[in-house]
């Protein structure tokens, strides 16, 4: 399998998860403020797993970019990737329908941390299956955001159990911590480090 076509695999996967994504709001039969008001919640749970799925389908690009092969290795590592992705709308429209209680929030954030250590997974094989010297394995080697996303997920797991809503917000620092681009992460990375 080549690279390109893995990455269009991903890319209709991708695009199939946003669609469920907002599929799964119904909206209020009354046409009324207090009604839209209503699924504040739902709204939420939307726009917080929207903007996480679309930074990291942004991440898997870059990745992907500096990815010269792909192996059978890479290919099972992004399809247990994208298994935890597939989950990611059911676990939103749950804790969007019931904010603020633990299983649903624990769920969620047991379901994102799983896909975070499925993306370390794939980097991991990614690195084994590319020569050590290129620009985008050393980026990828030395890139910390995969640990520091696990090292906050476990918090947010740990979270859930004092007040269940930290661990839908939690969405909003992971995704941060993945906005930059790889170059931008290790420069970032080198200047905390000089410090």
């Amino acid at each position: 399998m080549t690279k390109g076509r893995l990455t269009a695999f991903t890319d209709g996967v991708v695009a199939i998860v946003i669609t469920i994504l907002v599929l799964e709001i119904r909206f209020p039969a009354a046409p009324t403020l207090a009604s839209l008001l209503a699924m504040r919640d739902v709204l939420t749970a939307y726009t917080i797993s929207f903007i996480f799925v679309a930074v990291i389908w942004v991440t898997h690009h870059r990745v992907m970019k500096m990815t010269e092969k792909v192996d059978d290795r890479v290919i099972w590592a992004n399809i247990f990737w994208l298994f935890w992705l597939t989950l990611c709308p059911a676990v939103t429209q749950w804790v969007g329908s019931n904010p603020g209680m633990f299983w649903p929030a624990l769920a969620y954030v047991v379901v994102y941390t799983m896909w975070s250590f499925s993306f370390g997974i794939l980097t991991k094989q990614i690195l084994k299956a590319n020569d050590d010297n290129t620009r985008g394995t050393q980026l990828l080697r030395h890139d910390c955001r995969s640990g520091l996303s696990m090292v906050i997920n476990l918090l947010l797991i740990a979270a859930v159990f004092w007040h269940p809503t930290i661990g839908l917000f939690g969405r909003f620092i992971v995704s941060a911590i993945w906005i930059p681009s790889y170059e931008s992460a290790a420069k970032i990375q080198n200047y905390i480090l000089r410090k």
